[in-house]
Parts: C-alpha cells; structure tokens; sequence
C-alpha cells in the first residue's frame, strides 16, 4: 500500500513538473481564474529590445549643419539616423504583476535644417541603397516624395514657396527585419 502510494505521489509530481515545464515554455499564461485554461500570450523573446538600442533612442539626435540650396552632395549614413521603436504594452492577467513593456525597432529618421529655398524652383535629389528592403519617405515643407526596396532612387523638382526649412528623412520596415547598413546622399539644388 505504500508503494503504491508512493508510485501514486511520484506519477502526480512527475505530471505536475511536466505541465510546468510545457507551461515555461509555453507562449500562454495561465487565467487568473485558476480554471484549466490560458489567457494571453507572452511576447517572444526577439521582440525585446535590448538596453543599448534603447539608450540611443532615449537620445534622438538631429543633423545640426544644414544641407545649403545648391551646395555640395551630403553623405548620410546608418549612424546619421535616430532609431523609431513601436510600443506595446501586455497586461498580465493577473493584476499583481507589472507590465510587459515590449519595444520593437520598426524604422530610422533624421531632420536636418536646410538653408537656401526663396521660393524658387527645387531640385531634390535622393539616392542610396541598404542591405534590406525598406520604405523611404522624405518631406521638407510642402515637398514630399517616397520609394521602397534595398535601391533608393527619388528625383523631384517643386516650388515649395519658401517652405523647406528642414527636411525629414524616415525609413521603415516590419519589426525583426532591421537593416545592418544605409547609404545615402542628398542634394537640394536650383535652376540656375
């Protein structure tokens, strides 16, 4: 009868250690409730960002020389770009436990000032190229224009009547697909 007993409590922990162990690695919680069910799910890994890319972000920094109407070619690299995280908060179902706050890289931008529009026509000239396949957009006052793809290529001419005073650079792209290199080159230039 002992044995028994015993076996008996060993077959129970042993299905217990089982269920807890499927239930780490499980992506549900289990339902505050205490029925046999799960309720929400937790964030993956991958998803979290880690302390150095949020330390940078914490630090936007813009392009504090301006991009001169008809001045020479400017160089922007990855490092040029301040990094945009997307948001999300998951409540545990239970509520004694803090949020799960999860950042997800989703894109870069830079705004740098430029100087030189009087309300002439513009020439706006973009090119570069990344190792991932990316959106660009790019505005500057009433100027706007976008491409996507790992080849970037935007070529515009517009009045903007005085209104491009700083220019806007944004990419993006779906989380977990950041790029590991971007080159670009701006040039603003007039008809002379």
């Amino acid at each position: 009868m002992k044995k028994q007993i015993v076996t008996l409590i060993f077959c129970a922990l042993s299905v217990l250690s089982a269920e807890a162990m499927a239930f780490d690695e499980s992506p549900l919680v289990r339902c505050c409730d205490f029925r046999d069910r799960f309720c929400e799910e937790y964030p993956r890994l991958e998803e979290f960002v880690s302390e150095d890319q949020m330390l940078a972000a914490a630090k936007p920094m813009n392009l504090s020389a301006p991009i001169y109407v008809g001045g020479a070619r400017y160089t922007l690299n990855k490092s040029d770009f301040n990094p945009v995280y997307s948001t999300r908060v998951i409540y545990r179902p239970c509520l004694i436990d803090e949020p799960i706050i999860i950042n997800t890289l989703v894109g870069y931008e830079v705004t740098f000032p430029v100087d030189g529009d009087y309300g002439q026509n513009l020439f706006f000239d973009i090119n570069g190229r990344s190792n991932k396949s990316m959106n660009l957009a790019a505005s500057c006052g009433t100027f706007n224009a976008s491409d996507s793809g790992n080849k970037f290529v935007i070529s515009k001419q517009q009045n903007t009547a005085q209104s491009c005073k700083n220019m806007k650079l944004k990419f993006t792209f779906p989380s977990n697909s950041a790029p590991a290199t971007i080159d670009l080159t701006v040039t603003i230039s007039e008809q002379l």
